[in-house]
């Protein structure tokens, strides 16, 4: 397009280190001005990110701290945009930087994978055939399976609730359901939904109030099929009385590991809420009274709670317990 600036180069780094000040370690994709995709380059003015130079998220929120960078050289100069906890921010504010970033950050991703893709297409071509067979054919079977990094988060609580998980992509997502009620610390009491671009996905059963809402059989339904890509964002809604709405982002797609279990969790912060305790709304109102010993409902709300409710506790070893006993 005419009167837009030329892109020359695309840095781009992105990933998870211990240090927000260290950045050694983290994926890195540059690509020069003739490599650089239609998709790519659309993306960054789509966007408008040469005029979003900046940094932005915050970079305690979570450990280890997520990091992305993007450096875009252009005949007008040099844009340096540093997002931190990407994952996080996208469910914390409504500021548009951070799926701005994010799409262009996937574009750039989809870019590399294409050209790794060619890379391994040509060495696949160039090797003898006396190596095809039925080992070979084993070999690509194992690895075309995909493992996805989740990260989830509960909205509307403050400060934020979180879990980073691994699933195969080949679980439904009903599985994926069973999943998260273990991940959360749920109890699977009640009914859920997920919205995945336009489609609603559940459980359909003609003998609750909620059949005439005509979701796709949840059972039915695999995650890698309509999930299919880094940087994907969808909705999962637990219990329609409460309604705790979670979003969900794949933050990466990694290959499977025969020798590793699934599905597990590898980091999250604080409690899951209890159950039934009234939604977002109805869990603020329970912290402020266990905060305060003297508050008029505080024995009868931790007589409900059974004694003991800690909001800052997450137990990752408990989880991962749980998730022994989960086939996927």
């Amino acid at each position: 397009m005419s009167g837009r600036p030329v892109i020359h180069k695309v840095i781009c780094r992105w990933g998870l280190v211990d240090d927000p000040k260290d950045w050694r370690g983290l994926k890195t994709t540059t690509i020069g001005q003739d490599k650089l995709s239609d998709e790519v380059v659309n993306a960054i003015f789509d966007n408008d990110l040469l005029a979003a130079g900046g940094v932005y998220g915050v970079p305690e929120a979570g450990d280890p701290v997520e990091v992305t960078s993007l450096q875009i050289a252009h005949s007008n100069g040099i844009t340096d945009i540093t997002v931190y906890n990407l994952g996080i921010m996208l469910f914390h504010t409504n500021d548009e930087i951070y799926p701005r970033v994010l799409r262009v950050r996937s574009a750039i991703e989809n870019q590399a994978e294409r050209r790794q893709q060619n890379v391994h297409e040509v060495s696949r071509a160039s090797t003898s055939l006396s190596h095809l067979g039925k080992q070979t054919r084993t070999q690509k079977g194992q690895n075309t399976k995909q493992v996805y990094q989740l990260k989830v988060a509960l909205l509307e609580i403050e400060p934020i609730i979180w879990r980073r998980f691994l699933v195969p992509s080949s679980v439904t997502i009903h599985r994926l359901h069973l999943i998260l009620q273990d991940v959360m610390g749920w109890s699977n009491y009640h009914l859920y939904r997920f919205q995945i671009g336009r489609e609603e996905y559940g459980e359909p059963d003609p003998d609750n109030e909620f059949y005439e809402l005509n979701f796709k059989n949840s059972r039915r339904t695999k995650l890698g099929k309509v999930v299919t890509k880094k940087g994907d964002i969808f909705q999962y809604e637990y219990d329609f009385g409460d309604s705790w709405e979670h979003m969900l982002l794949v933050e990466d797609i990694l290959k499977y590991q025969p020798d590793m279990r699934y599905p597990v969790c590898l980091a999250g912060e604080r409690a899951c809420p209890p159950e039934d305790c009234g939604g977002p709304h109805g869990y603020a109102n329970l912290l402020e009274i266990i905060s305060d010993p003297g508050h008029e409902e505080y024995q009868d709300m931790m007589t409900w709670l059974g004694g003991n409710f800690s909001p800052d506790s997450f137990d990752i070893e408990m989880v991962n317990q749980r998730l022994k006993s989960m086939r996927v």
